[in-house]
């Protein structure tokens, strides 16, 4: 009997996810619904899916009482929803709420708190409920932190009634971009585009030392660009590439570490960014291409300096490439990859060409559709498990989007957002480079353990108008918050990116932290490099964007040697400090002085070290 029950559940959700994908790809061909019906819609499907999806602690207990609470969890949400969208206009233009308006409003608030503590977990549930309190009691909030408090009416109007709480851009966005581009990522998983495309980058880099953790940060970016998500991109390649990794020599720790950092790249990389990417175009005021083309070339530098690091730590370690008979022959990989490229040029050039991201991704996927059916790649299961990943991939998107949403709008109601920006002002004393730390700081420490898209929502509303109005451009302000609250998901000691990672390679989760940190080093740098040189933004004239990309290489090459501690041979750690401060000096682009020390410093450096290992191998010779 329970076990019919369940088969009926999972036969249910399966149907609402494909339904809600079936729902989203009609509005991407033929136009969105009304805000609030499109919105709320997307709520209520998620929700559901969420609520019998992850199950509580008692379901094994308990579970009929389990399934009776969950129904009417699903109820009460869909209630709410469907309230909301009937009555909107009116609370618009009359923003009071009746009893049956506070009651589906508190239902709401209530339910989303609990489906946030099963999908991501209860620090940011405590989170948004230590800011509802305080709304709530202000007055009793000493310093001037304080304000004069809002009853349960207000509250609710704020956060439930209305686009400025849990129904504002956040989920707008999930509800008619981000699904697009996770169904188009779906698709291509399930057109087995990941083997595909490992096989290429096996090809390409499986013969140089270090061969296999190579195709692992290869196969990562070429994943990257097409996901848009470490965990999918963890998942997919790196249950074949750190088994590899392993078998040639690479440390466990190592081996996770390189693809933590390797699939960490995925929300940074173009055309396919995560789900910040879409919220800080809407939050800019530009269109998503924009934000593709400033993401690019970081996004290169990125994937430039671990593909240094992991090629430094081979040659320390002596670890060779993949032998000829595990190489796949490079013109027939190829040959089976090239026709999956074509949907993602298709992208590329319809949004460089303008056209709305949703637009864009709503054709390259009609591309790949038949791509994949005429290579005979996707068939009817594929195309099922495809639809269904799409809407249940959405799950831990959407829910910490619509509770950010009742962050912001208590941020906005509280004035909170206001003084805790003084704060940040105030330890920085008018210096941009203080200002900088400060808000790195803040947002590594936030975005642990929080999905990034809600770190930086948070973030971005309290710390990028101090960063503009100290000069800083817009977009490399907001990128520089992204990256942070990004880069929270390899940095320990809450860092979930290195901890699947580490789960799959059979290590210690914190030792793969501290790897990833070291492997990743360079992202530690790139956000301080583009906001001192928006013209690795594209920001710039022609020269100015081909000499910063110059001394930036030229950088993190430098950096690179210092934190691996390996050039042609071992560095003792006088060398490495002195390749580290080298790449300082170098990356000190607004005074040329200072970056014309840092070349000479490296280049003195790699004479000198090409001088010993000729000298070595005399040596030895003799």
């Amino acid at each position: 009997m329970l076990s019919k029950i369940n088969l009926t559940v999972d036969k249910c959700i399966n149907i609402l996810a494909i339904l809600l994908s079936l729902i989203s790809l009609y509005t991407a061909f033929f136009g969105t619904f009304e805000t609030m019906a499109q919105r709320t819609m997307h709520l209520s499907f998620i929700s559901v899916i969420a609520i019998f999806l992850y199950k509580t602690r008692s379901a094994e207990k308990f579970p009929l009482l389990d399934l009776s609470i969950n129904t009417f969890l699903a109820v009460a949400i869909v209630a709410a929803n469907i309230y909301l969208m009937m009555n909107w206009k009116e609370l618009y233009i009359s923003p009071f709420l009746d009893l049956t308006g506070i009651i589906m409003g508190s239902a709401a608030i209530f339910i989303l708190l609990e489906l946030t503590r099963r999908t991501v977990g209860i620090a940011l549930a405590i989170i948004v409920l230590i800011f509802l309190l305080y709304a709530y009691f202000g007055q009793y909030v000493p310093g001037f932190l304080g304000h004069r408090g809002y009853n349960l009416e207000r509250i609710i109007v704020q956060v439930f009634a209305g686009t400025e709480g849990i129904y504002g851009i956040p989920l707008g966005v999930c509800a008619s971009i981000v699904i697009i581009f996770l169904l188009f990522g779906s698709f291509l998983e399930h057109s087995g585009v990941s083997n595909i495309l490992l096989a290429l980058t096996t090809s390409i880099a499986g013969r140089y030392r270090g061969g296999p953790a190579k195709v692992s940060v290869v196969a990562s970016g070429l994943m990257g660009m097409l996901s848009g998500s470490s965990a999918a991109n963890v998942a997919t390649t790196g249950a074949v590439t750190i088994p590899m990794m392993k078998k040639s020599g690479v440390e466990p720790a190592v081996a996770g570490a390189i693809e933590a950092v390797a699939s960490s790249g995925g929300y940074k990389t173009p055309p396919i960014m995560g789900a910040v990417a879409f919220v800080m175009a809407n939050m800019l005021g530009a269109e998503y291409v924009e934000v593709c083309i400033a993401a690019a070339l970081p996004a290169l530098f990125h994937y430039f300096g671990l593909f240094l690091m992991v090629d430094f730590y081979a040659g320390q370690k002596q670890l060779h490439g993949l032998p000829k008979d595990k190489i796949n022959p490079f013109w027939p990989a190829l040959k089976r990859c090239a026709p999956f490229l074509v949907p993602v040029a298709l992208l590329m050039g319809l949004m460089v060409a303008r056209y709305s991201a949703m637009y864009a991704c709503a054709y390259s996927l009609l591309a790949l559709w038949i791509i994949s059916i005429g290579t005979r790649q996707l068939k009817l299961d594929g195309i099922y498990k495809a639809l269904r990943d799409g809407a249940v991939r959405m799950v831990p998107i959407t829910i910490p989007c619509a509770v950010a949403g009742i962050i912001l709008g208590l941020l906005t109601l509280t004035g909170a957002g206001m003084k805790l920006s003084q704060i940040i002002d105030f330890l920085a004393q008018g210096s941009l480079f203080l200002t900088l730390f400060w808000v790195m700081i803040v947002s590594i420490i936030l975005g642990m353990g929080l999905p990034p898209v809600v770190s930086y929502l948070v973030l971005a509303a309290l710390e990028a108008p101090i960063l503009i109005g100290m000069g800083v451009t817009p977009m490399a302000a907001h990128l520089f918050i992204f990256y942070f609250c990004a880069l929270s998901l390899i940095t320990p000691p809450i860092c979930t990116t290195s901890f699947t990672a580490a789960a799959i390679a059979g290590s210690n989760p914190m030792k793969t932290g501290l790897e990833a940190v070291r492997f990743g080093i360079v992202l530690y740098t790139l956000p301080y490099l583009f906001v001192y040189n928006p013209a690795l933004l594209f920001d710039g004239d022609a020269s100015r964007i081909i000499y910063v990309v110059c001394i930036a290489a030229i950088g993190i090459f430098s950096l690179s040697i210092g934190a691996q501690g390996y050039f042609l041979s071992n560095l003792n750690w006088p060398k490495r400090a002195l390749f580290v401060v080298a790449s300082i000096f170098i990356f000190w682009t607004p005074y040329f002085a200072v970056t014309l020390a840092g070349i000479t410093i490296l280049a003195i450096m790699v004479i000198h070290e090409v001088i010993l290992k000729k000298k070595v191998n005399v040596t030895a010779a003799v």
